[in-house]
């Protein structure tokens, strides 16, 4: 794929220019002190709730955070909702999709396409985001441990939440950043309805979002067959990037730009690779230590977060941080297994090459230049 080759090649320079570019003082270091404060706040309050994966509450803590409290809350917001009603739709589809390979993957395909056309058509997209990824998720829960649904869905709303009020918290202690604001979009919440489906210029119009919609759908869909076929057990982060990657702008859909989802693939596979690789060196080298992994998780947020700020792979630092978090962040104890890293890492991996064969197989249609925005 000669796109995806070309997301790769400037990736490395582009890498050591933002580590050479580090600042101690300035917007930008005292954003990502921001960042780390919350993630701290967020690890901390879900342990003493004793919540099952810390990761969520700790990634929730660093996404939501905005240059203020009203944008933090207005983002966290969306990303609670989202969730919560993925994690309704999902206990409802759950118990057919447990016994029922076929059922599953319909619910899947379902569950994906709304999220993913959704998030590309209105105003509420970090909300629709969430709520495919999240209804998915519990699906695909019921086929690990079917006894275990709604725990997990319960936990999962649990998580995101306690993220998301250790960001509102952290927020409201500091001052607007200058620059940094924008006016909340108030729109719609739903892009069309059933009967728009028979309007040929509104179908001409989203024609475009429909068939990518279909094929990051297929994508997620058609993980059951992998996951049976390799003997996988842990799903969520092979679902979750064939999903989340294919989130892009939508005027780049439309106008047919897709060098962005080459490049959204080489910067979640790579970041999550260099993050992950970051925090077991850590371990290797200095252990598992109450300390040690404070200063590890500060010092990673706080180089990923100038990562995400800087000019060419924003998307890399995202995930640099997310692939930290995910390896040295996993559970309410201490961690004493790289195991668990080491499979989400495998899954963010099968996920992508997922995503790569059903570009293979059906191909996106000529890129017209590569998109500056990233969502």
């Amino acid at each position: 794929m000669p796109l995806l080759i070309s997301a790769l090649r400037p990736i490395p320079r582009a890498l050591l220019r933002e580590l050479k570019s580090l600042e101690l003082r300035g917007v930008r270091s005292r954003e990502a002190a921001k960042r780390v404060l919350s993630v701290l706040v967020a690890v901390a309050a879900a342990t003493f709730l004793d919540l099952d994966d810390l990761s969520w509450a700790a990634f929730s803590g660093y996404m939501v955070m905005r240059g203020s409290a009203a944008e933090t809350f207005l983002r966290g917001l969306m990303r609670i909702a989202g969730t919560a009603g993925g994690a309704l739709l999902g206990l409802v589809l759950a118990p057919n999709a447990a016994g029922d390979p076929l059922l599953l993957m319909i619910f899947l395909f379902f569950v994906s396409w709304i999220g993913t056309f959704q998030s590309l058509t209105t105003s509420y997209s970090y909300a629709w985001l969430f709520f495919g990824l999240t209804s998915g998720m519990v699906i695909t829960e019921a086929l690990a441990s079917p006894d275990l649904v709604v725990h997990f869905a319960a936990t999962r709303v649990a998580e995101i939440t306690v993220g998301t009020c250790a960001g509102l918290v952290v927020a409201s202690l500091f001052s607007e950043t200058p620059g940094r604001t924008q006016q909340p979009a108030y729109g719609m919440l739903w892009c069309g309805r059933p009967r728009d489906a028979l309007d040929q210029d509104w179908l001409r119009e989203h024609w475009p979002l429909f068939e990518h919609s279909t094929r990051a759908a297929l994508a997620v869909a058609l993980l059951p067959i992998v996951w049976r076929w390799f003997s996988i057990e842990d799903f969520s982060q092979t679902a979750i990037t064939s999903y989340v990657v294919m989130i892009v702008p939508g005027a780049a859909v439309g106008e047919h730009r897709y060098a962005t989802i080459y490049e959204r693939i080489a910067h979640r596979t790579l970041g999550c690779l260099l993050g992950s690789g970051a925090a077991l060196v850590s371990i290797g080298f200095f252990g598992t230590g109450l300390p040690v992994t404070i200063l590890t998780l500060a010092a990673g947020v706080w180089v990923g977060h100038h990562i995400q700020t800087g000019q060419q792979i924003s998307y890399l630092g995202v995930q640099f941080t997310l692939g930290l978090l995910i390896t040295l962040v996993q559970g309410p104890a201490p961690i004493t297994d790289i195991t668990p890293g080491l499979e989400r890492l495998l899954g963010i991996a099968i996920g992508s090459a997922m995503l790569c064969l059903m570009i293979l197989v059906w191909p996106l249609t000529e890129d017209k230049g590569p998109d500056a925005t990233s969502p």
